[in-house]
C-alpha cells in the first residue's frame, strides 16, 4: 500500500458510465477519524476526509497487508501504520464482493485448517493404548479406535486443504466437530469429567461456523493458497 503522493496514480479503471463505489469507514478508537474506500477495479483507494491523498492497495495485497474481518464488520490494514476500521453491514457485503468469495473461501480453508494437524496429531497419539502401572495406582487406558478414525481423518482433511482446496472441506471438518463432541458426551456420561462439556460447546461452534462456510462457498472453485 503507497500513499498517491509518492507514486504515480493508479489509473481508474471504471468505464465512463459508472463511478467506483465509495464507503465510509471510521476509525476504531477514533470516533471522529472518518475515512473513505473507494472501490476501483484493481485497487482501492482509502482516503481520510481531512486528506485528500489516498493510500493504495493493490488487488493482489488483500486479506495480506489489508484484511477484511466479515465478523467483526472490520477492516484492517498494516501500512503505512496499523490501523482498523469499522464498517456498516452493507458496507461489508459490498467489499467482500469486490474481493470475490474465491479468495475468500481460500483464505477462510487455510486458517481453518492451520491449527489442525497439531490436534490431528494429539488425537491419534490419545487413541493409542496405555499400560497401567498397579504399583503407582494409575489405571491403565484401551486403545480407541473411533478416536484413531476421527483423527486420521483429520489428517487427511488437512491434506486436502493444503494441496487441493475444495468447500466440501468446510462440510467435512463440521462432520469431524461434530463427531468429536458426540465422542466426548459419551465419555462424559461414561464417567470422565463434565468439565469436557466446555469443549464440546466450542466444537459445536466450530461445527456450526463450517456449516456456514461450506453454504456460501459450496460451488466455488479454490485455488491454492500462497504458502
Amino acid at each position: 500500500m503507497n500513499s498517491e503522493s509518492d507514486h504515480t496514480p493508479f489509473p481508474a479503471q471504471q468505464t465512463p458510465s459508472s463511478s467506483p463505489t465509495v464507503l465510509a469507514l471510521s476509525e476504531m478508537g477514533k470516533p471522529s477519524s472518518q475515512w473513505t474506500l473507494t472501490l476501483h477495479q484493481t485497487h482501492l483507494a482509502l482516503a481520510e476526509l481531512s486528506d485528500p491523498q489516498p493510500y493504495i492497495i493493490l488487488r493482489e495485497e488483500m486479506m495480506k497487508s489489508a484484511t477484511l474481518m466479515e465478523g467483526m464488520r472490520a477492516f484492517a490494514i498494516q501500512k503505512p501504520k496499523k490501523m482498523t476500521f469499522k464498517l456498516a453491514p452493507e458496507a461489508v457485503e459490498t467489499l467482500a464482493e469486490w474481493i470475490g468469495k474465491p479468495l475468500l473461501a481460500g483464505i477462510y480453508l487455510k486458517r481453518r485448517y492451520s491449527w489442525i494437524l497439531p490436534i490431528a496429531v494429539l488425537w491419534v497419539i490419545g487413541s493409542l493404548p496405555i499400560r497401567g502401572n498397579p504399583n503407582v495406582g494409575t489405571d491403565a487406558v484401551p486403545f480407541d479406535p473411533i478416536a484413531l478414525i476421527l483423527g486420521l481423518t483429520l489428517v487427511v482433511s488437512w491434506a486436502f486443504a493444503k494441496w487441493r482446496p475444495h468447500p466440501a472441506l468446510f462440510l467435512v471438518d463440521s462432520l469431524w466437530f461434530l463427531a468429536m463432541s458426540g465422542h466426548l458426551v459419551m465419555n462424559v456420561m461414561d464417567g470422565r469429567s463434565k468439565g469436557w462439556l466446555v469443549l464440546v460447546v466450542l466444537l459445536v461452534w466450530m461445527a456450526m461456523s463450517g456449516l456456514k462456510h461450506f453454504i456460501r462457498f459450496k460451488g466455488m472453485k479454490i485455488e491454492r493458497s500462497e504458502p
